[in-house]
């Protein structure tokens, strides 16, 4: 393929692992992502309800739609992802969420926004998150937590950006050139990186995972030196193990109340009275705590458990709440 042409070129020319140059598309596709994430769906919710007379009930059924569907169809993408890589996943996602966020600006009924913002929200809570951490994973080993705080950061640097984004255009303009904007900035951020420059895994390139050597067996010492492979499991494997169900089980039950808090905080303060800049502010305050917690949890991964760092995520994230 083309693209890899392009990656076996520039990755011979590079002076350091093509790793990193993953984790540059990586951030891209995590800022593009920010679109359909309910941060930004907050800023829209207000004008949308006062035009149409939608409740945010209505609103809130989209995002959940969405999620059913991201789940329904998850497991025909993971397995597509593990043969194939994340590259293609992660371009269609682009593509289908920019075109349909651009298309929610000319929606005239609810029947309209549940069609487009489901596909959206799909490809948010599926193909995105699939692609994006099936790349880090591909890619990193040794430093996958590192590599992971870093498309945290990145995600959560867009969740910041969006928000305000929208906000602009929706003081300035309307909710429909918000949406428009949105739209084009997800496919100008998001695809031509990813089409370019993303590779299944290093091996496809003669590389091993963050950079390393081979492993080697000295003689004289009998030691190993490198880096040893990373332990493999089928899925059937991985679901006949305890930790795949404790992890699912606290996915089900942490993200319901982050979203709910996520999608409705905007709409609840200037119902209270505050100001529509002060209400985007909050959420993108709201955002930025997630990112300083996302990436000093990913630190605190090399020191402790990840039993630990869910625990405390848990406690804070109920205790907040």
């Amino acid at each position: 393929m083309v693209s890899h042409a392009l990656a076996h070129r520039l990755a011979r020319g590079l002076p350091f692992y093509y790793g990193w140059v993953i984790m540059g598309c990586v951030a891209c596709a995590c800022l593009s992502r920010a679109g359909p994430a309910v941060a930004t769906l907050s800023m829209f919710v207000t004008p949308m309800t006062a035009e149409f007379g939608w409740s945010r009930t209505a609103i809130s059924g989209a995002v959940s739609v969405g999620g059913v569907l991201a789940a329904i169809f998850s497991p025909m993408i993971g397995s597509y992802l593990d043969r194939q890589g994340p590259r293609l996943v992660l371009c269609l996602a682009v593509i289908a969420t920019g075109v349909t966020l651009m298309a929610l600006s000319s929606i005239t009924s609810i029947v309209g926004f549940y069609l487009l913002y489901c596909v959206a929200r799909m490809s948010w809570a599926g193909p995105y998150d699939l692609g994006i951490h099936g790349a880090v994973s591909n890619w990193f080993v040794a430093r996958r937590a590192w590599a992971g705080s870093l498309a945290q950061l990145a995600q959560t640097v867009g969740l910041i950006i969006m928000p305000f984004i929208g906000f602009s255009m929706i003081e300035r303009y309307g909710w429909r050139t918000g949406w428009l904007v949105i739209g084009i900035i997800v496919l100008a951020i998001g695809f031509l990186p990813t089409w370019l420059l993303m590779v299944r895994r290093p091996e496809d390139m003669g590389l091993l995972p963050d950079g390393a050597r081979p492993v080697t067996h000295t003689a004289e010492t009998g030691s190993s030196q490198g880096a040893e492979p990373e332990p493999a499991y089928s899925r059937a494997e991985a679901m006949r193990t305890p930790a795949f169900w404790l992890l699912s089980l606290f996915t089900a039950l942490i993200y319901p109340v982050q979203a709910g808090m996520s999608l409705h905080q905007a709409a609840h303060l200037i119902e209270s009275g505050i100001a529509a800049a002060s209400a985007a502010f909050a959420v993108s305050l709201f955002t930025l705590s997630s990112a300083i917690a996302g990436f000093s949890v990913g630190m605190l991964n090399r020191f402790v458990s990840v039993r630990v760092a869910l625990c405390v995520s848990g406690l804070l994230l109920a205790a907040s709440a």
